[in-house]
């Protein structure tokens, strides 16, 4: 069986603008704006998170390690994965216009608490893994009940990400 193994490099390493955009909340980017009161410090982004009303879910993803076989995309709305307490693994690729992920096109970023990744419009993605155990992460996207975003395989796949 055809396995391609893929290294984790951090989110903040890259230039992330080919998937979407990133923030980094625990310390303000340029596209964030920091507030500092007596007893708290605010940072939050610019412009809205993503570019239509979204829906809230929270999702508990398994550890690592983790073979991929599948991902989905979104073709309808942005995504935004949220990082808290506890570091997580994002695996995507680039939505090239296949109707299935390419394994060559796959890349794994990890995430540290504070930091907020929003993929585009049709980037495939895997449900985030946590590092050691499994982690709690929030995500926000529009949801509809006219869209069923199905899980494509890999091709050819699986993708196995390692730290």
């Amino acid at each position: 069986m055809y396995v391609l193994k893929i290294k984790v490099i951090p989110v903040s390493s890259v230039d992330f603008l080919k998937f979407g955009r990133y923030y980094n909340m625990k310390d303000g980017t340029k596209d964030t704006a920091i507030t500092k009161g007596k007893s708290f410090t605010d940072v939050r982004t610019i412009s809205p998170l993503i570019n239509s009303i979204g829906n809230l879910g929270f999702t508990l993803g398994s550890k690592l390690p983790s073979k991929t076989y599948k991902m989905e995309r979104h073709l309808h709305t942005q995504e935004a994965l949220f990082c808290l307490s506890d570091s997580m693994i994002i695996t995507i690729a680039i939505g090239s216009g296949n109707e299935h992920p390419l394994a060559s096109d796959v890349e794994a970023f990890i995430l540290s608490p504070g930091e907020v990744v929003v993929l585009n419009k049709g980037v495939w993605h895997d449900a985030c893994h946590g590092v050691g155990k499994a982690v709690y992460y929030y995500w926000m996207a529009t949801e509809r009940e006219d869209v069923e975003d199905e899980w494509v395989d890999i091709s050819p796949g699986p993708v196995e990400v390692y730290i």
